[in-house]
C-alpha cells in the first residue's frame, strides 16, 4: 500500500496518488491514509485543488473495498468478538454530514476531483462519488456490486449514486450490479468529463482532471456536494412508486431469490430513507443496514463463494502437478461434433479470440452446426467478425494446425476412442486432445492413444456444462498422466473464455456429477419407499433455492439419459448405489415417458406452455407398481418416515448424501479443497449462491462432521435403515471421531517416529497378476517370476545393500511339491545375482503363504537369526494343478465333522458362508462389480506403476487349427515375447446385470459363480526386511513398519470367515481398534466371505480394497498375502495414511492378518 502527494508547482494542484496492487483494493488502512492526505492538503495554503488518482498500470482505479476485511469481520462476529476490521465503518453511524467518513473529500475547503483510469467498482466508486467531480478515460468502467456479496454500499453509495444519475437508474444499478462504461457513465451524469485512453499513460486524463479542479477552485464551475444534490431526485412519492415497481418485477424477484437474500430489500429501503428523510438519515440507515448485513448468513455465504471462485486456478491439484515446461498459448481449436454442446463450445472459443473448426459427418450436419453457432452469437455486436473465424467441414483437414481438439460426440466409449485415434493421427504433435464427456473415465476414452496419453501427457477432459456458451463452469479433468503444461494451457484458456475452471481428478462423474449422483436416487427412494409425491420433493427443493427439483431436472435432461447415467454410477459405485425406486424410472421409460422431449415425464408439457404441469393421475399407476416393488425389496418401509418428512427434512435427505459423496471426492483427492466443490455446486448445478455452496451450507447448518453424521444416521433410519446411499463416508466418520471442525477430507493421521528395533520394509515390489492358462505368465515358471523381483529389491537398496548381505530368502508357495519349490527358489536367487551364501526356504500356509513368509522373515530378524531377509510369495497356477488328486481322505476323519470339513472344496465353503450368514447372490455380485470397477480405474490410470516390475517373458502360441478344428500337422507351436506390466484379469464395465447371467459353479442351487469368486492366476510379490536401526545404518528410508501379525482358527466348513477373527486378533496385538485403521486389504477369495467379513467387522467400505481385490485382480495362492502387503504400502504412501491391515482366509479353517504402520523417520543415525 502506498499513498503519495505531489504538488504541481505551476498549477498548485496536489495529486494524491494511491497504489495497493494488484487491484488497488481500498482497505481500511488505505482509506484512512487517503483521508489523512486530503485533510492535510485542505490545510496547506500552497494547494488550490486536489486530484485523486489510483495508479492504473494494471487497469484499476480501485476494485473496491478489501473483501478480505469483510471475511475477517464476519469471523470476528461469528466468534462473538467485536471487530474493527473495516476501520471507521465499524464505528458508530455519522452524527452529521461532516461526520461522514468521506466528508473530507466532499465538504473540504478545496475541491477534490477523481481522475479515473480503469475499473472503478464498489468502495472505489463510492470514493469517487464523494469527490466534487470525476474525470475518466474511455476504458473506465463503473459499478456498485456489493449486493453480490450480501451487502449494500456502505460508504455513502446508496445516497450519492441516485442523486447523481437519478433515483430509478441509481437504484437499478445497485440492485442489479450493473456495469457502466466510461461513455455511458458520462451520459448518465456519473462523470463530468470523458477523455480518450492513451497507451502511453494517463497524461491527458490527469491534465483534464487538473483543469477541472482549477475551474472548481476558481468558481468558474459550480462546486456541489453530491450528498446534498436534489436536482436528479424525484419526489418522495414518485421514488416510492419507482421502488415498488422494481420490487414487484420478476427481475427483482429472480435477483433476490424470491426475497431470500435480504440485501436487496435493504438497499431499496435505505435509498428511500435518504429521499424521504434527507441524506443524513440515509447515511445513518445505510450504516445500520450494512452492519446488520455484514454478519448475516447470506453475506458470509457470498463472501465465502467470492474467495472460493477466485482460488480455483491455484488448486492444490495444480500445485501437486508442478509447472512443467513452458505453456503454449492456444490460438486455434477444433471441435468434433456440432450438436448443441459442440456448437456451444465453439461459440465460447470464438468469443475468446480463437479460430475454430468444427468437424461434422455430412453436409446437413455441417449446415446445422453453422446455424447453431450463428444463433448463439446473434446478440453479439461483433457476430459477423466472429463467424468469419469459424469453419465447419466434413473433412479432418482443418485439424492439422489446431492447438486444442475438443471431442464433443455422443456419450459412447467406442465412438470416442475412434475419434481420439483419428485426432492423434491428424492433429499436430503438440495438440492437446480433450473430451467433453460428462461421466466416462478419461483413461478409458484415451486408451487407444497410449503415446499421446501416457507418454506425452496431452490428454485431458474439458467438461463444459450445458449450454456451454452460457454456463460459467468448466471442469478440467486431469489424469495421472496429464502434463502440467496441458493443465496450465487450459487454465489460461478458461480465463480468456471468462469461465470458472475447476481442476479435478479422473473418476466416473468427475466432481460435479459424481457429487450429485445421490440426489436422484434419494429423491426416487422418498417417492417409492415413503410415499411422497414427486411434486412434494420438487417443491421442497425449489423453495430451498434450487433452480429445479430432482424430478423436474430428470425431465429436462431426459429420463432415458438419467437411467443411462445412473447405470454408470451403479457400475462405478455399486457399494452405495441404491435401486430403491422400485424400478420407477424404467417403468416410465417403458411407457414412453422420457420427460420434456416426449411431452411427458414426471410432468406434462403442452406445446407453447412454459414449463410443465403436475400429472399425478397419469403417474399413479407407475408409482403404485414401483412402491409395491420397493417394499418387497426392503421388507417394508420405515413406519414413521413419511410423518417426519417436512420440507426441510426432504431437502436434507436429498442433499446430505451429496455432501457425504463430496467427502469421498475430497478424500480420494479428486478435488483439492471443499471450497472448489462449493464452486462446482453453485456454478455447475445451480445450488443457491446465497447459501455459499453445498459443503458451506452443510457446515453452517450442522456445525461440522459430528453434527452432519448424526443427521445422516437419523435420515437413514427414517428411510428404512441400512440404505447404502446413506452409508457415512470414511472421511465423515473419521472427522467426527477426531472432532474435526470442517466437513471434508479426513484429518491426516499423525505419524510417530519408530523404534530402532522395529522390523521395517525398505523395498517392495510385485509382478502383474497373469491369468492362469491363458495369460502372459502361463508358460513362465515361478523362478522366472521371482528372480526379477529379488534383483529389483537389491538394486533399489543399492549401495546400502549388496547381494551378499541377504541372509535368507523366504517364499510362500502353495501348489508345487515342497522340494520343487525350494529348487525353483534357489534357482531364482542365483538368477537374481545372489551368491551361494544366501540360503532360501519356502513356506506353505495355503492362501496366507506370502504373508506368512513376511512374518517368518520378521520373526527371524527379531530373534537375531538374520539382519536382512527378502520375503514374499509366488504361484504359477498355470503350471501346477489347483485340484490335489494325491490327497487321500483319512478314514478317521469320518468320525469328526470338523476333520471331514477340512477336505471341503473352497467353493463349497463359500456356499456354506452364504447360506449360514445370509449373504445373498446380489450382495456377492455387487462385491464383484465394486472389485472390477476399482481395479479397472486403478489399472487405466496406471496407479500400480510404482509397485509392478515389468517382466519380460514369453508365451507359447498353439499351432493354428484346420478347417474342422484339428491341429495342422505341419504347423508348430510358436513362442512369442511379451512384457507383463499390468494385472490381466481386470475387466472394464462389469455390471450386476452381466454377472446375474452366470450360473453357480459349486452348487446348482447356490450363489457362488465364476464372476463373484477370485480368478486362478499367476504372479509373485516380494519385500526386503530389516530393523529400523539397520536401515538407518545403511542409509535406507523405511517404507513401512511390520507392526503385528496374527493367525486364528475358525470352523473349516466356513473357512472364509477367517479375516473376521484374525483382524480383531491382530488389532489387539497392535493395541489398535478398527477405527484407527486407514486402509484394509482383504483377500476376496469369494464374494460371500469378503462380504461377510466386511459386514461383520463393520468396516467402512471406502477404505477396503480401494484399488480392487482378488475377484478382479486374481488370487495366485502363494502370492496374495505378499501382493496385498505391497499394494497397501503403496496406497498408504499415496494417501498419507498411518495404519493398514491385510488379511485373508485360509483353507481348512483359518485366517491371517497383519498390521503395517507408516512412521515419520528421522535422519540417518538419529533414532
Amino acid at each position: 500500500m502506498e499513498v503519495t502527494s505531489v504538488l504541481d508547482a505551476a498549477s498548485s494542484v496536489l495529486t494524491v496518488r494511491f497504489a495497493n496492487p494488484p487491484v488497488n483494493a481500498l482497505s481500511g488502512a488505505l482509506r484512512e491514509a487517503l483521508c489523512g492526505a486530503v485533510a492535510r492538503a485542505h490545510k496547506d495554503p500552497k494547494v488550490k485543488a486536489i486530484l485523486l488518482y489510483g495508479e492504473s498500470s494494471k487497469g484499476f482505479f480501485s476494485s473496491g473495498a478489501d473483501i478480505a476485511e469483510f471475511a475477517r469481520l464476519q469471523q470476528q462476529l461469528e466468534n462473538g468478538r467485536g471487530g474493527r476490521a473495516l476501520g471507521k465503518m465499524d464505528g458508530p453511524p455519522p452524527a452529521s454530514l461532516e461526520d461522514d467518513e468521506y466528508a473530507v473529500f466532499e465538504r473540504g475547503s478545496k475541491p477534490v476531483v477523481a481522475a479515473i483510469d480503469g475499473v472503478c467498482f464498489g468502495g472505489g466508486l463510492e470514493l469517487a462519488l464523494a469527490c466534487n467531480a470525476r474525470v475518466c478515460s474511455a476504458r473506465s468502467s463503473f459499478a456498485l456490486p456489493e449486493l453480490r456479496l450480501g451487502l449494500i454500499p456502505g460508504l455513502g453509495g446508496t445516497q450519492r449514486l441516485p442523486r447523481l444519475i437519478g433515483f430509478e437508474e441509481g437504484l437499478k444499478a445497485m440492485i442489479y450490479s450493473s456495469t457502466l462504461s466510461g461513455a455511458k457513465a458520462e451520459k448518465a451524469g456519473l462523470v463530468d468529463e470523458l477523455v480518450a485512453s492513451e497507451p502511453s499513460g494517463p497524461h491527458a486524463l490527469l491534465d483534464a482532471a487538473r483543469s477541472l479542479a482549477l475551474s472548481l477552485a476558481s468558481s468558474t464551475r459550480q462546486r456541489t456536494a453530491g450528498i446534498e444534490r436534489t436536482d436528479r431526485i424525484e419526489s418522495a412519492d414518485a421514488c416510492a412508486r419507482i421502488a415498488r415497481g422494481i420490487v414487484e418485477s420478476m427481475q427483482f424477484k429472480r435477483a433476490s431469490a424470491g426475497g431470500a437474500m435480504p440485501q436487496y430489500a435493504a438497499c431499496v429501503r435505505v435509498a428511500l430513507e435518504g429521499v424521504e428523510h434527507g441524506p443524513l438519515a440515509g447515511l445513518q440507515a445505510e450504516h445500520a443496514a450494512f452492519r446488520e448485513l455484514v454478519g448475516s448468513p447470506t453475506s458470509k455465504a457470498l463472501v465465502h463463494l467470492f474467495f472460493a471462485q477466485r482460488a480455483t486456478s491455484s488448486s492444490p491439484l495444480v500445485a501437486a502437478k508442478g509447472r512443467g515446461e513452458p505453456v503454449k498459448t492456444i490460438q486455434r481449436a477444433g471441435v468434433v461434433g456440432g450438436g448443441l454442446m459442440g456448437a456451444g463450445i465453439a461459440t465460447v472459443l470464438l468469443k475468446a479470440g480463437l479460430d475454430v473448426v468444427i468437424k461434422e459427418i455430412n453436409a446437413d450436419a455441417c449446415a446445422a452446426a453453422q446455424a447453431r453457432v450463428a444463433s448463439n452469437l446473434k446478440s453479439a455486436s461483433n457476430a459477423e467478425k466472429l463467424l468469419a473465424r469459424l469453419s465447419v467441414s466434413e473433412s479432418w483437414d482443418g485439424f492439422s494446425s489446431v492447438d486444442l481438439a475438443v471431442e464433443a460426440a455422443l456419450e459412447d466409449v467406442k465412438l470416442k476412442q475412434e475419434v481420439f485415434q483419428t485426432l492423434e493421427r491428424v492433429a499436430p504433435a503438440h495438440c492437446i486432445l480433450s473430451t467433453n464427456t460428462s461421466t466416462i473415465n478419461i483413461d478409458l476414452v484415451a486408451g487407444r492413444v497410449p503415446r499421446a496419453h501416457y507418454d506425452q501427457g496431452r490428454v485431458l477432459g474439458l467438461h463444459f456444462f450445458s449450454p456451454a456458451h452460457v454456463m460459467p463452469l468448466v471442469e478440467i479433468v486431469t489424469t495421472e498422466s496429464t502434463s502440467p503444461a496441458a493443465i496450465q494451457a487450459c487454465l489460461l484458456l478458461c480465463k480468456r473464455m471468462g469461465k470458472t475452471p475447476v481442476v479435478v481428478g479422473n473418476c466416473a462423474g468427475f466432481a460435479v456429477n459424481r457429487m450429485y449422483f445421490p440426489q436422484a436416487q434419494v429423491a426416487s427412494l422418498l417417492v417409492a419407499r415413503l410415499d411422497l409425491s414427486p411434486y412434494e420433493v420438487d417443491s421442497a427443493m425449489e423453495k430451498f433455492g434450487l433452480p429445479m427439483g430432482a424430478f423436474r431436472l430428470l425431465d429436462l435432461v431426459g429420463i432415458d439419459i438419467g437411467v443411462a447415467v445412473g447405470g454408470v454410477y451403479d457400475m462405478a459405485y455399486a457399494e452405495r448405489s441404491t435401486n430403491a425406486d422400485g424400478g420407477l424410472l424404467q417403468l416410465m421409460l417403458k411407457a414412453g415417458r422420457k420427460g420434456q422431449k416426449s411431452g411427458a415425464g414426471f410432468y406434462r408439457y403442452e406445446k407453447g406452455q412454459r414449463g410443465g404441469r403436475d400429472d399425478m393421475a397419469a403417474l399413479e399407476p407407475f408409482l403404485a407398481e414401483a412402491r409395491k416393488a420397493a417394499r418387497a425389496d426392503s421388507s417394508g418401509t420405515a413406519s414413521n418416515g413419511r410423518r417426519i418428512m417436512d420440507e426441510d427434512t426432504i431437502v436434507e435427505a436429498v442433499l446430505l448424501p451429496c455432501v457425504n459423496e463430496a467427502c469421498r471426492i475430497l478424500e480420494e483427492r479428486v478435488v483439492g479443497s471443499p471450497d472448489e466443490l462449493d464452486v462446482c455446486s453453485v456454478y455447475g448445478m445451480g445450488f443457491p449462491s446465497f447459501r455459499g455452496g453445498l459443503l458451506f451450507w452443510a457446515q453452517q447448518k450442522f456445525g461440522g462432521p459430528r453434527g452432519m453424521l448424526q443427521r445422516l444416521i437419523a435420515l437413514d433410519a427414517a428411510c428404512g435403515g441400512n440404505v447404502p446411499i446413506f452409508a457415512p463416508s470414511y472421511a465423515l466418520i473419521r472427522g467426527a471421531q477426531q472432532s474435526a471442525s470442517q466437513i471434508g477430507r479426513a484429518p491426516v493421521p499423525h505419524r510417530v517416529t519408530g523404534m530402532p528395533d522395529d522390523i521395517v520394509i525398505v523395498a517392495a515390489c510385485r509382478t502383474g497378476v497373469g491369468r492362469a492358462y491363458r495369460g502372459g505368465f502361463k508358460d513362465t515358471s515361478v523362478d522366472n517370476m521371482v528372480a526379477p523381483l529379488v534383483e529389483n529389491l537389491v538394486k533399489t537398496c543399492s549401495p546400502g545393500v549388496q547381494p551378499s548381505d541377504i541372509d535368507d530368502v523366504v517364499l510362500g508357495l502353495v501348489l508345487p511339491r515342497g522340494d520343487s519349490g525350494v529348487v525353483m527358489l534357489r534357482v531364482a536367487g542365483v538368477l537374481a545375482g545372489l551368491p551361494e551364501t544366501s540360503p532360501v526356504r519356502t513356506v506353505n500356509r495355503l492362501c496366507s503363504s506370502g504373508l506368512q513368509a513376511i512374518a517368518d522373515g520378521a520373526a527371524g530378524i527379531t530373534s537375531g537369526h538374520y539382519k536382512i531377509v527378502i520375503a514374499g510369495g509366488a504361484e504359477s497356477m498355470s503350471s501346477t494343478p489347483f485340484t490335489n488328486k494325491e490327497l487321500k481322505l483319512n478314514p478317521k476323519a469320518k468320525q469328526s465333522k470338523m476333520a471331514l470339513d477340512c477336505y471341503l472344496s473352497m467353493g463349497q465353503t463359500s456356499e456354506n458362508v452364504a447360506a449360514r450368514y445370509g449373504v445373498s447372490r446380489e450382495k456377492q455380485d455387487r462385491m464383484a462389480v465394486v472389485s472390477h470397477a476399482r481395479a479397472s480405474a486403478a489399472a487405466l490410470a496406471r496407479k500400480q506403476r510404482s509397485e509392478i516390475v515389468p517382466i519380460e517373458t514369453s508365451v507359447v502360441l498353439p499351432p493354428p487349427t484346420g478347417g474342422e478344428g484339428t491341429a495342422d500337422s505341419a504347423a508348430r507351436a510358436e513362442r512369442k515375447s511379451v512384457v507383463i506390466d499390468r494385472d490381466e484379469g481386470v475387466r472394464v464395465g462389469v455390471t450386476l446385470a452381466s454377472l446375474a447371467k452366470l450360473k453357480p459353479v459349486f452348487d446348482s442351487n447356490g450363489s457362488t459363480t465364476a464372476g463373484n469368486a477370485s480368478q486362478l492366476s499367476d504372479g509373485a510379490a516380494m519385500v526386503m526386511l530389516m530393523t529400523r536401526a539397520e536401515a538407518s545404518r545403511r542409509g535406507l528410508k523405511p517404507r513401512a513398519t511390520f507392526r503385528a501379525f496374527a493367525v486364528a482358527g475358525v470352523d473349516p466348513s466356513v473357512m472364509g470367515i477367517g479375516p473376521a477373527v484374525a483382524i480383531p486378533a491382530v488389532l489387539e496385538k497392535a493395541g489398535l481398534g478398527v477405527d484407527d485403521i486407514d486402509l484394509f486389504e482383504i483377500n476376496e477369495a469369494f464374494g460371500s466371505q469378503a462380504e461377510y467379513c466386511i459386514d461383520k467387522l463393520k468396516l467402512n467400505r471406502d477404505i477396503v480394497n480401494v484399488n480392487g481385490g482378488a475377484i478382479a485382480i486374481g488370487h495366485p495362492l502363494g502370492m496374495s498375502g505378499a501382493r496385498l502387503s505391497v499394494s497397501i504400502i503403496n496406497e498408504l504412501e499415496r494417501r498419507g495414511g498411518r495404519f493398514g491391515v491385510v488379511s485373508m482366509c485360509i483353507g481348512t479353517g483359518m485366517g491371517a492378518a497383519a498390521v503395517y504402520e507408516m512412521t515419520h523417520d528421522v535422519p540417518n543415525g538419529k533414532l
